[in-house]
């Protein structure tokens, strides 16, 4: 093995502890920064994301100095001690050989090595597709162009911007950067209100503006070539997360209306579909968030435990955390009062005729939960004032019982809960867990919870495994932690239940005939005030939706049942939906198919044609 090869292995391993220590100080900033603006965070992210590519080339230079031959080492290695395995070795840093012997140090630079190609053919992959999505569409129209052009003044861009009519993407999207180039679907020109349209574009502009295409770039090659460590995966993912809530605000100051923009944000969220990573889009990111903090609702604190992750990865280099993990459960054994006590907390201030409560929970070193909500007086059985209160907030799911003092106006102290038996072992969950409290605070009712679930709602992925390196470092400090079973599916329930999604609902829209109806699918739906007997509707035409996006799709252009039929009957049985709907837009009918008697002869595009001349029928 070359000399090269040998320091690079080596500073591989280092960058195991450098970017846990690096994660964890930019978890720990990004936490204390929550309330301050997306642009502060993208900052600390984007310096956060550079350090973790340093790192690896200072060390690896640092080494290339004064790098010893490689190490010839006994196959019974003696254990080292944890601080001596996590510093360096004064010559070179030599203790990669002492902790996994110089025999393991080719697999891991040719592990790496692989790892790096193949994630390169998949970068290479997507960069394709971007270059032959901008060299695909026509010209939008005139009017776009114009409104284009005057976003582009407002937000200061002063080179060209090329738009296009796009039919290989479902939403806008930004590609390149010398050249930038805005793809525009034509659902998304006929579909938006001119409002709706001008804000999605803003959005778009703003990331030209802010050259976020060459950002994504950098990121993709930091992502190539440290792919092995989560805390480069976890800061990357935020920066886009906080990337679109940046250009988010840049859209809302050109276009001054915040709810407008959150309303067109929630249009988009019926036409996403997987789009090339490398591509910048208005449906990025999590679309629910974004507007939940567009409209000012209170947002849920992050359940990923990832500095727990980020801390375990840490002790890997030294091979000591199995030894910790087993030593760490045997003093709990022994001591069992050495273990984390949760601590539940409230605070809370009067509003009128309701009470503002803020719960606040810390279950782990790293893990902790809050909620804000206002809830009426009547409901607090118990509330008087005084410096020595109990009083309970009573739910389906269990009963939050407070103390502490409040003087009429304000007040604070701690808080216990107590479960329902039944719903904890409904969910495979222990009185005390903390899902069960989330499902209290939200009032999610038992009823519900065991209806949904049967149908398939708010239970863990089916998954045995992982599928992707980040997905295998989560589920295995997970499992360590014993939380496998995440908070997502019961967060699952609380969204379907706080949007208006029924039992009856979902199971109405189940039988309708799609193949899987996922939970984002019944939330768009219920959102744009579909209901079961309109899918039901479209589905007694013979016509094959395979998608509910679709649906959505055909409710917000207008298309009814009876439409579709008489189409579906004058032989456009086969026609896609964006077909469906340009002749629909257009004007066409079961009457002026008939008066034409094509019979499906004729294209969808030759009838709009023959409309728009005024040829039609004759």
């Amino acid at each position: 093995m070359s000399a090269i090869a040998t320091v690079t292995a080596q500073a591989l391993i280092h960058f195991l502890w450098q970017g846990a220590l690096v994660g964890l100080a930019a978890w720990g900033v990004l936490s204390f920064l929550e309330k301050a603006r997306p642009s502060t965070r993208y900052a600390v992210a984007t310096a956060a994301l550079l350090l973790l590519a340093a790192l690896p080339f200072a060390t690896l230079f640092q080494m290339a100095g004064g790098t010893p031959p490689p190490v010839q080492v006994p196959v019974s290695i003696a254990p080292v001690p944890l601080a001596a395995a996590l510093t360096p070795s004064p010559v070179g840093g030599a203790v990669a050989p002492q902790i996994f012997g110089a025999s393991l140090l080719p697999w891991i630079f040719n592990l790496w090595l692989a790892g790096v190609a193949a994630l390169s053919l998949v970068q290479l992959g997507g960069l394709g597709r971007v270059r032959r999505l901008s060299r695909q569409g026509r010209p939008a129209g005139e009017e776009t162009q114009a409104l284009a052009r005057e976003l582009g003044r407002r937000l200061g861009i002063d080179r060209a911007v090329t738009f296009l009519e796009s039919a290989a993407v479902a939403v806008p999207a930004v590609v390149g950067w010398l050249r930038p180039v805005v793809l525009v679907p034509a659902s998304t020109l006929v579909g938006l209100a001119p409002r709706q349209l001008e804000a999605i574009l803003a959005h778009e502009l703003a990331h030209v503006r802010r050259h976020d295409y060459l950002v994504n770039l950098v990121q993709a090659v930091v992502e190539t070539l440290l792919f092995y460590h989560p805390a480069v995966w976890w800061v990357s993912a935020r920066m886009r997360h906080e990337r679109e809530l940046c250009c988010d605000d840049l859209a809302v100051a050109v276009c001054g209306d915040r709810l407008g923009y959150a309303r067109a944000l929630v249009e988009l969220e019926g036409l996403r579909c997987a789009a090339p990573r490398l591509a910048m889009a208005a449906s990025g990111g999590s679309l629910a968030g974004r507007v939940r903090r567009l409209v000012a609702a209170p947002e849920r604190s992050s359940r990923r435990p990832w500095a727990a992750g980020l801390l375990a990865l840490a002790l890997l280099p030294a091979g000591a955390a199995v030894q910790v993990a087993c030593s760490g459960a045997t003093a709990r054994q022994s001591h069992p009062g050495a273990a984390f006590q949760p601590v539940r907390t409230w605070t809370a201030e009067r509003q009128g005729d309701r009470l503002r409560l803020t719960l606040d929970s810390r279950t782990s070193f790293w893990r902790r939960w809050a909620s804000v909500d206002d809830y009426p007086l009547s409901q607090l059985s118990g509330l008087t004032r005084g410096t020595d209160v109990r009083f309970e907030l009573r739910r389906s799911a269990g009963t939050i019982r407070l103390q502490g003092k409040y003087d009429g106006r304000r007040g604070e102290g701690t808080f216990t809960f107590a479960a329902d038996p039944a719903l904890a072992e409904e969910i495979g969950a222990s009185p005390s867990d903390l899902r069960l409290l989330e499902l209290a605070v939200y009032d999610v009712p038992a009823s519900y919870v065991h209806e949904m679930r049967e149908l398939g709602y708010g239970r863990p992925s089916p998954s045995h495994g992982p599928s992707s390196l980040k997905d295998y470092v989560r589920w295995h400090f997970q499992a360590l932690a014993g939380t496998l079973e995440r908070s997502s599916s019961v967060q699952q329930l609380e969204e379907l239940h706080t949007r208006g999604v029924t039992p009856e609902f979902a199971r109405a829209i189940q039988g309708s005939g799609f193949r899987d109806v996922s939970s984002s699918d019944l939330m768009t739906l219920r959102d744009h005030g579909i209901d079961p007997a309109y899918v039901q509707g479209l589905s007694a035409t013979g016509y094959a939706l395979r998608f509910p996006f679709r649906v959505v799709e055909f409710h917000d252009h207008g298309i009814t049942p009876e439409w579709l039929r008489g189409v579906v009957e004058a032989g456009y049985k086969n026609a896609t939906p964006d077909e469906l709907i340009s002749m629909h837009a257009h004007g066409l009918d079961a009457e002026s198919l008939r008066k034409a008697g094509s019979q499906g002869h004729l294209s969808p595009e030759e009838l709009i044609s023959l409309q728009a001349r005024g040829r039609l029928g004759r």
